[in-house]
């Protein structure tokens, strides 16, 4: 595997590594200054144990110590492929000169009577969590050869044991059986504490490493939907731009020829020339409405925003419900305003975009109301959960949505069965660019119906107060 794959697949428990060499080093100056505190401490408690060994001690690992942080300096400057390896040799580098000096302090303070044996399961724990599984063998073996080899040849004098009355026990030191009971049951704990440790270690190094495969596909799956996002929202743009001109072409010559034979078209060609109108006005709204959705969102990767205002609600809505009135008394609808003049309400909004939605919203209902029917336009402000809205209603009286196509309602090109029944006006672009717009201005957009009854369209926007 070569170095750059190592690191793209470098686990997080992996990468904190790089971070434990620093904690090491500092850790090991308390350690220092613990062995001259214990130091001086210990000689007041125990008048026989020996200070000299243990200033020496402390020198020896300040030494190391201040070697150990100008190598991690210059290891954390070098290149993430070469850094990796370099950093786990300089941690274990680290613990053997740490079980060296732990083993001169143990032999100072009792060998194997020594309160400070169990310090070595902290670099066994160390081991297992942070330095790869071979390396938590060779520390079990190595402290397991060192320890028993300082307790022989301190029992049979070939290094004399140093006796601290009071704290240990002159004929354990020497009994060998003494020294293979504890070997034992100490050696034992720390092999089953390390099995234990690796195992839990290597599931989860597995479990980490099969999470971070899994967001690396996650991320390019990410990045291919944002690619074929831009490539379709460029080829609506082309599209919209390339079919705009002929379609604007055609329709400028049946308007050629409509006013050169006027009167004179023979009632078939009339119909035909109605009929290729028709088809062209239809096609020249889902351009516009296609060149707009690509502008909404060509809008939202780009990272602009709306231009967000104080809107004051009552009057803005009455505004855009006189400018259909018209249409709506064309289609046979009556529209009626729902709302509290005397308490005025104000959201934050883009006054173009929230126009363009509440146009859309209206045209809808009078478009897919059955002549004779009421469209209602109610506002009302809502408080709770902390937050506050202005929410305004739509409701018709129309030929209503199904359940089952509730979920599809607000996707591109979407028609209800209903809705191509009720007439063929329509691309179902509206109600995608509706909502895309809703959301951009922070507010919601959604929908309840029923069936052959009517639909009402919800439409909620941040209050301000």
């Amino acid at each position: 595997m070569s170095p750059a794959t190592r690191d793209a697949l470098r686990t997080p428990l992996e990468a904190a590594t790089l971070a434990r060499v620093a904690w090491l080093v500092g850790m090991r100056w308390v350690f220092v200054a613990g062995l001259l505190v214990c130091a001086g401490v210990g000689r007041l408690l125990l008048p026989d144990l020996p200070v000299l060994p243990f200033a020496v001690l402390a020198l020896v690992a300040a030494a190391y110590n201040l070697l150990a942080h100008v190598l991690n300096s210059r290891v954390a400057a070098l290149p993430e492929e070469r850094k990796q390896p370099l950093v786990h040799g300089l941690i274990q580098g680290q613990v053997i000169a740490d079980w060296l000096v732990l083993l001169t302090v143990v032999h100072y303070t009792g060998g194997i009577e020594s309160p400070l044996l169990h310090v070595f399961i902290f670099h066994v724990v160390l081991s297992a969590i942070f330095l790869r599984p071979r390396f938590t063998v060779f520390a079990l073996c190595f402290i397991t050869v060192a320890l028993n080899l300082l307790f022989a040849a301190e029992a049979t004098g070939l290094i004399a044991p140093v006796v601290l009355k009071g704290l240990t026990n002159a004929d354990r030191q020497h009994s060998w059986l003494h020294i293979g009971h504890f070997s034992l049951w100490y050696m034992s704990t720390l092999a089953v504490m390390a099995l234990l440790l690796g195992a839990v270690m290597r599931g989860l190094r597995r479990r980490e490493a099969e999470a971070l495969r899994i967001r690396r596909r996650l991320e390019q799956a990410n990045r291919d939907i944002l690619r074929i996002s831009e490539e379709r929202v460029r080829l609506m743009h082309t599209m919209g731009h390339e079919l705009r001109s002929p379609i604007a072409a055609a329709a400028s010559m049946l308007s050629a020829l409509e006013l050169s034979q006027g009167p004179g078209l023979p009632p078939p060609v009339r119909t035909i020339h109605q009929r290729i109108s028709a088809r062209l006005l239809g096609l020249s709204g889902l351009i516009s409405e296609l060149l707009e959705l690509a502008e909404q969102r060509s809008a939202q990767g780009a990272g602009r925003s709306a231009v967000m205002r104080r809107v004051e609600m009552g009057a803005f809505l009455q505004a855009v419900l006189e400018d259909q009135t018209e249409r709506a008394r064309e289609a046979g609808i009556r529209l009626r305003a729902d709302w509290d003049e005397a308490t005025p309400l104000a959201a934050g909004a883009d006054p173009m975009l929230l126009q363009r939605v509440c146009e859309n919203l209206l045209s809808n209902a009078i478009k897919y109301s059955r002549p004779g029917g009421e469209v209602c336009l109610a506002l009302r402000g809502i408080e709770g959960d902390g937050a506050a809205f202005v929410e305004v209603t739509v409701r018709d009286e129309g030929i209503g949505i199904a359940p089952e196509q509730m979920p599809r309602l607000f996707t591109e090109f979407y028609r209800t069965p209903q809705s191509r029944r009720h007439t063929q006006e329509g691309t179902g672009l509206g109600l995608a660019i509706t909502r895309e717009l809703v959301e951009s201005m922070g507010g919601t957009l959604g929908v309840e119906s029923v069936l052959d009854v009517g639909s009402t369209f919800i439409l909620r926007l941040p209050r301000l107060h």
